[in-house]
């Protein structure tokens, strides 16, 4: 698989004196004799910025530019939401959502550790954020991707357990769609949910 352009590796050593740097600040903190809270509390807050950046840059640098697999998972949903409801309902509302640059990152980390639990703190590095992993990885479970959410030894982990798809879920994505569209009605809603079966 072709590997990020060296935009990202740069940004990862450009990053990766200041945090140093922040660390050793910190150390020095912590290393005081004479401790100051609010010193310690600001050296820290500093580095642990420091370090979410760049630990985001060296993460992302190990991934592909791009992931087939996923592209190949959505492309399955699209035709399959072609097929079933082409002749039903609108094309705008057959499009399979969800396909971020966060999202296939996500879904890479998982691959490369297919039927392992991958810890959600992992995950949280791309995203920058728990709220907003968790809710990422919901996304990809919409799309009937077998992700799994559970604990492992007290962590959250997420588990990509197959590449088979869940079409069981397969209404569910043009009725969100419908649902969203705030050019509609609640009638005219109403009647192209009851077209999906």
């Amino acid at each position: 698989m072709p590997k990020k352009s060296e935009n990202l590796q740069r940004s990862w050593h450009s990053l990766k004196p200041e945090t140093l740097y922040a660390v050793e600040q910190l150390r020095g903190q912590l290393a005081a004799p004479k401790e100051s809270l609010q010193d310690i509390i600001d050296t820290y807050l500093i580095a642990k910025r420091a370090l979410a950046e760049s630990m985001q840059a060296l993460l992302r640098e190990s991934l592909p530019e791009s992931c087939p697999t996923f592209h190949d998972l959505r492309e399955q949903l699209a035709r399959k939401l072609s097929e079933r409801y082409g002749e039903l309902i609108p094309d705008k509302y057959l499009k399979v959502p969800y396909g971020s640059r966060v999202h296939e990152e996500l879904f890479t980390i998982l691959l490369d550790h297919q039927g392992s639990a991958v810890p959600a703190m992992m995950l949280r590095i791309i995203s920058a954020d728990s709220v907003h992993t968790e809710r990422r990885m919901r996304e990809l479970r919409e799309l009937g991707l077998d992700i799994n959410a559970g604990k492992a030894q007290g962590v959250d982990v997420y588990t990509l357990h197959s590449l088979e798809i869940d079409l069981g879920l397969l209404p569910s994505i043009p009725k969100n769609l419908i649902n969203q569209d705030k050019g509609l009605t609640k009638v005219e809603k109403e009647t192209l949910i009851s077209r999906l079966g």
